[in-house]
């Protein structure tokens, strides 16, 4: 298991899935309804990211929450 914590790990996940896409966090921002700060926060680890927010983030990636957590 990786030394990270788990909001750190999912940071990084959505950083990538974001950088896949050719999505700044601005673009990401209008498109999921989150502000690019907390984008940033959460991208950092600084956030803790609840059900419905996960769920958002899911659906905008077009993955299940399962495949988005997978491997965390």
């Amino acid at each position: 298991m990786s030394t990270l914590n788990i909001t750190a790990r999912f940071g990084l996940r959505l950083r990538q899935l974001r950088e896949k896409q050719g999505w700044t966090q601005v673009v990401m921002a209008e498109k999921v309804g989150i502000d690019r700060s907390y984008i940033s926060d959460m991208e950092r680890g600084k956030k803790n990211v609840c059900l419905p927010t996960l769920e958002v983030l899911a659906q905008a990636f077009g993955v299940t929450m399962s495949q988005f957590l997978k491997g965390l």
